[in-house]
């Protein structure tokens, strides 16, 4: 007998379950239960609470539909094999064979033309999947259409795909009967099983006692027919969470309403009668002149597509007993009063359609001000949702001793997007305000790393072997673990990398490969060869066979040179033995291989690799399964496995204990006291899957076919009837740039306007619907803050933050950055070196950071090139033009330095090196003749003098009888006078008597004449007091802005600063041009030193640059005779 058990609790049919267990005994003590489920998530729900039950829960199945329906195919008909052979993946390798046959076909020439160009058959591959897909769907939904195609016969009204869908499924029918497998189908095995049920006067051997069917929302109409045939001989016990007690299928036959009145179900505890309608005499009303159902409650309406049409398909049923086991919902909250309304069919909505309706509120339910079981959280971003997320849990903890965390489920719209933000937040939480959570449903490539990098490993043939792609693998522990490099080795070799000049390609064959010229540098062999010569010979030996040793891969360490040589060899071993197309029996044992060859497994990383060959071993084995004999290439193999891999879902103990974070899918909908949903946007929740533009079902849909977006509302409708206490939603409805409002998901704006048209607020009686309608729309929604440390979060209140660390940034709301530049107490020392001062005055606001605060904002690790060079910039050209100047200079020999660079790999390739080259020999030769002409003997100069009570100590380098003579091979800056000015005063300090020169390209100089070493002594102290006051706080000498104020401003012949309104404009614009920069130059005020100090600059902080400048940097204009 086939029963159906109505309930709007799921606890409840799973206690009638309970019931019948412990009241019909199996005869067969060794029988297994069988349970169908939906998902794992159901299943582990179910032996959850019937161990609970019977202390124990063992020898249950618990099988998914379809399996179930195959396996009651073999147990009743005979010769049907255990596997079918019109698996989808089956189809889809036999497509890939009858396709390219069928081609000529006049009803293939749309496929011909999508097919041409396909010489490593993708998108054969890619059309052979979604044609096999599509059949798959068609076995379960339209199984008519396949046996009339079967038969040789087109199906009216269909589109003009069937033209070539309607032969392809017949080919592959017969093809199928050509490789000696059954051509027995679940299209042409329905009608079979259920005849062959029909006319059975005995029970077939080898059925289960009974079925129970438990949290699945709807199944396809032709199981059901199945299930009805199987109730005739074994009890089938369908247990439906249907949300609401009356039937609110879409009925458009009178005849069907008349039957579906006359029909009476009986109640589950008491043998009595339950009209279908409260009313029957106004049955009739609830019906519009079409037959179709215009009252009732529009969430259910909206929403309930998927489970009304499951409805009417269950009403359709002959031969089954139907049970009623609602339970009354009181209406005493906001969240009962809606799931009361959708269990009783009613709406309390008030739109307001008269006048005297409008005016008033009072015929609306009350809503308590202190009333929270629903609430809305308006967002700025993924990571404030769950931070307010685990804030607001803590409250609902905190205020509820009965609740515990696996009493709350939460229910992300986009798992794999939020699980960062979710491990952080919940993850780092401090011990007192720790909550145990568990994460669900995460893509299997998102949680394991060894994943994705066995699809990189996968992807070796088309790589282009760049250099930051092949250290990634090393940051994958357990394939660095293969070739004995740890963390600390891979920073090594990521600097060497770096500056041995690799940048990508195996080798020059791989380079030729990629259909480009090889240069003998620029790839992983070349540095290779450069850290090996580095070992065994010094760069100052000169370049062996045009190979420049690299000199750090020398020493105790150069072991890492041999690890990263065996990780390459590896991967050029494998590059050229992937590259190959081969039969499926020729890749079968690829896979362990290469796991063995390239990964070191731990306990945390085992199952995933399981993963891997599970799946690599479960491809290559339907592909022989279907006799596929071609040839392939393994773009195939890896693009189906990493789609496979991206299906495969992770779960952590789900209903373990912890708080239970999910995506929404299908019967997630088991109770809870607390449902969260997170991430309902607007585009993003109902998700939005476009139909195959040749799939038939979407053009002619029939009731009981499935569609993501419908599935994806009902979902939404069951986390709504599952929540007992507490309904959370929370989306992200502002921009976190601008504030600017966004809209959630038509599901919760639909959500809102019920609640808002069906209630008030006290005191609100008089208003207007639409004014009490958007009172109470503000009432539940919370706009929260955009940070976590804004004083709001804070204040008592029903918002109020638990995370302490933010408390004492919101206690300074408003002050921060004044604060931030408050002085630091300095004590200045007896003693400095000259070094100390050097550093100091090369950038004042970043010495403040780095030699005062200890702290740097830049990345030790700096991104490595991806391609080879064909311009020298910035550092690099400052690096080879000062070397080439110390050549000039020293008059050694410029070509050997050429050829060191070029072994180096650090010019440009061919002419495009030798061009560069030239032109900054050119250059550098002018600057050095310049040099030349001045430079003298020299030494060292040692400094051991007392500057106003400081001790200034450190060397002068090559000081001449002169003077100081220095040269830098860049344009002239101020920042370089202010070094050089320093230089001097302490040469003359301690008893020079000679100028200093600094000479720059394109006949930049800065010049000081001899001071006496009392006035040097002053000027020299000045710096020092600098030095002082910028360890306090950041000194404001912008040397290049700054000193563009002073050089318009200072009149050099009367000693004046000028200020008249014409110069201080001229000055304003001299200022920002420095400051703000050009296409061509950067800006000084893009140093992000100086950004982390402000980030707009304002006339207060110009003003402080302008005169801190100035006091500092008039000197080096004043005295400079360049």
């Amino acid at each position: 007998m086939l029963r159906v058990y109505h309930s709007n609790r799921l606890d409840v049919l799973e206690a009638l379950m309970e019931f019948i267990v412990e009241r019909e005994r199996l005869d067969d003590p060794f029988e297994p239960e069988m349970i169908l489920v939906q998902s794992t998530g159901m299943a582990q729900w179910l032996q959850m609470t019937l161990a609970q039950k019977f202390s124990i829960a063992a020898n249950i199945d618990f099988p998914l539909p379809a399996s179930f329906i195959w396996d009651m195919f073999v147990r009743v008909l005979p010769d049907i094999p255990k596997e079918s052979a019109f698996s989808k993946q089956s189809m889809s390798w036999k497509l890939m064979t009858l396709l390219p046959q069928l081609l000529d076909s006049d009803d293939f020439a749309l496929l011909r033309h999508y097919l041409t160009d396909d010489t490593d058959k993708r998108k054969l591959f890619q059309l052979s999947s979604r044609a096999a897909d599509l059949f798959d769907q068609y076995l379960v939904y339209r199984p008519d259409w396949l046996t009339q195609w079967e038969a040789g016969r087109q199906v009216e009204g269909l589109g003009e795909s069937q033209a070539w869908q309607a032969p392809l499924w017949k080919a592959l029918v017969e093809y199928t009967a050509e490789l000696g497998q059954p051509r027995w189908h679940r299209a042409n095995l329905y009608q079979r099983f259920i005849q062959t049920l029909e006319n059975a006067s005995e029970c077939p051997q080898g059925l289960p006692s009974r079925v129970f069917i438990c949290g699945i929302s709807a199944l396809p109409p032709v199981y059901l027919q199945a299930l009805q045939a199987l109730g005739k001989h074994i009890d089938i016990h369908l247990l439906f969470t249907n949300p609401c007690r009356y039937y609110w299928g879409d009925i458009k036959d009178p005849a069907w309403l008349a039957k579906l009145m006359a029909r009476q179900r009986r109640h589950s505890f008491e043998e009595r009668h339950l009209p279908l309608f409260r009313d029957n005499q106004k049955a009739e009303g609830l019906f519009n002149s079409d037959g179709e159902q215009d009252v009732g409650n529009p969430m259910l309406a909206s929403w309930g597509k998927l489970g009304r049409d499951y409805i009417y398909l269950l009403s359709e049923l002959e031969n089954s007993q139907e049970l009623d086991a609602f339970v009354d919902i009181t209406p005493d909250n906001l969240l009962h009063n809606i799931q009361s309304d959708i269990l009783e069919l009613e709406s309390h909505a008030v739109a307001g359609v008269t006048l005297e309706e409008y005016s008033r509120s009072d015929n609306k339910r009350r809503l308590e001000l202190n009333d929270t079981s629903v609430t809305f959280h308006v967002c700025h971003s993924p990571q404030r949702e769950v931070e307010i997320l685990h804030d607001r849990l803590l409250a609902m903890l905190e205020a509820d001793p009965t609740l515990t965390p696996r009493d709350i489920i939460v229910m992300v719209a986009d798992i794999d997007s939020y699980s960062p933000f979710i491990q952080s937040v919940f993850g780092s939480a401090p011990a007192e305000r720790y909550l145990p959570y568990a994460i669900s449903d995460r893509r299997a490539r998102q949680s394991h790393p060894v994943l994705q990098a066995f699809i990189s490993l996968l992807s070796l043939p088309d790589s282009r072997f760049v250099s930051e792609d092949v250290l990634a693998l090393l940051d994958v522990p357990v394939l660095a673990a293969r070739f004995n490099i740890d963390e600390e080795g891979l920073r090594y070799l990521r600097l060497w990398v770096n500056e041995s000049g690799i940048r990508w390609g195996i080798d020059d064959d791989n380079v030729r490969e990629l259909e480009l010229p090889p240069t003998g540098q620029h790839t992983w062999q070349f540095g290779l060869t450069r850290m090996l010569l580095g070992y065994a010979m010094e760069s100052s030996q000169g370049e062996w066979q045009s190979v420049l040793p690299y000199d750090e891969s020398s020493g105790l360490i150069a072991e890492l040179v041999g690890h990263l040589a065996s990780l390459l060899m590896q991967l050029n071993l494998w590059r050229r033995g992937l590259a190959q197309e081969r039969p499926l029996e020729e890749w079968l044992p690829i896979c362990r291989e290469m796991l063995n060859d390239f990964f070191l497994p731990d306990a945390d990383t085992e199952a995933a690799m399981t993963l891997i060959e599970q799946q690599w071993q479960a491809i290559i084995t339907e592909g022989l399964g279907a006799e596929y004999g071609d040839a392939i290439p393994l773009s195939l193999l890896r693009d189906e496995l990493a789609q496979r891999l991206d299906q495969e879902r992770i779960s952590q103990r789900f209903l373990a204990g912890p708080v239970n974070i999910c995506t929404l899918m299908p019967m997630r909908s088991i109770p809870f006291k607390v449902v969260c949903l997170l991430g309902m946007n607007d585009g993003v929740y109902p998700r939005q899957l476009a139909p195959l533009g040749f799939d038939l079902m979407s053009q002619k849909p029939m009731r009981g076919d499935r569609s993501r977006r419908d599935d994806d509302r009902y979902l939404f409708l069951e986390a709504l009837i599952s929540a007992q206490q507490t309904l959370y939603i929370s989306y992200i409805g502002r921009s976190i740039q601008d504030n600017s409002e966004r809209f959630p998901s038509v599901l919760v704006q639909e959500l809102m306007d019920y609640i808002g048209q069906s209630h008030y607020l006290p005191g609100d009686e008089s208003l207007t619907c639409d004014q009490s309608e958007a009172r109470v729309k503000a009432h539940i929604t919370r706009l929260h803050t955009r940070m976590p440390f804004d004083a709001q979060n804070y204040l008592p209140g029903e918002q109020q933050s638990y995370a302490r660390e933010w408390l004492p940034a919101a206690s300074l709301s408003g002050k921060a950055h004044t604060d931030f530049v408050q002085p630091l107490p300095f004590e200045m020392p007896e003693t400095l070196t000259l070094e100390t001062l050097q550093r100091f005055w090369a950038h004042p606001v970043r010495a403040f950071f780095q030699m005062r605060l200890r702290v740097n904002f830049r990345s030790e690790e700096s991104e490595i090139p991806d391609t080879e060079p064909f311009t020298l910039e910035g550092l690099t050209r400052y690096q080879l033009n000062q070397q080439l100047l110390n050549t000039l200079v020293e008059e050694n020999d410029a070509e050997r330095l050429f050829r060191r660079f070029r072994a180096a790999g650090a010019l440009p390739y061919g002419p495009f090196g030798e061009i560069l080259w030239d032109t900054q020999r050119q250059e550098m030769q002018s600057l050095a003749e310049r040099i030349i002409a001045c430079r003298q003997p020299c030494q060292s100069m040692e400094i051991d003098l007392n500057c106003h009570g400081v001790q200034i100590t450190g060397w002068l380098p090559q000081v001449q009888e002169d003077g100081l003579l220095r040269w830098r091979p860049s344009l002239i800056s101020i920042a370089q006078g202010v070094q050089l000015w320093l230089e001097h005063l302490v040469y003359c300090a301690s008893g020079g008597r000679g100028e200093s020169r600094l000479f720059l390209r394109k006949d930049g100089e800065w010049r000081f004449p001899p001071l006496d070493a009392e006035q040097a002594l002053l000027y020299l102290s000045q710096l020092i007091e600098g030095y002082r006051e910028g360890m306090s706080s950041p000194l404001l000498v912008l040397p290049e802005s700054g000193g563009a104020w002073i050089k318009t401003c200072y009149d050099a012949a009367n000693d004046a600063m000028l200020d008249d309104d014409a110069t201080l404009q001229k000055a304003r614009s001299k200022f920002l041009q420095a400051y703000e920069g050009n296409m061509m130059v950067r800006g000084e005020g893009d140093d992000i030193w100086y950004q982390r100090l402000w980030r707009q600059l304002d006339a207060d902080t110009q003003e402080a640059i302008v005169l801190q400048s100035q006091r500092y940097l008039l000197p080096i204009f004043r005295f400079n005779q360049s």
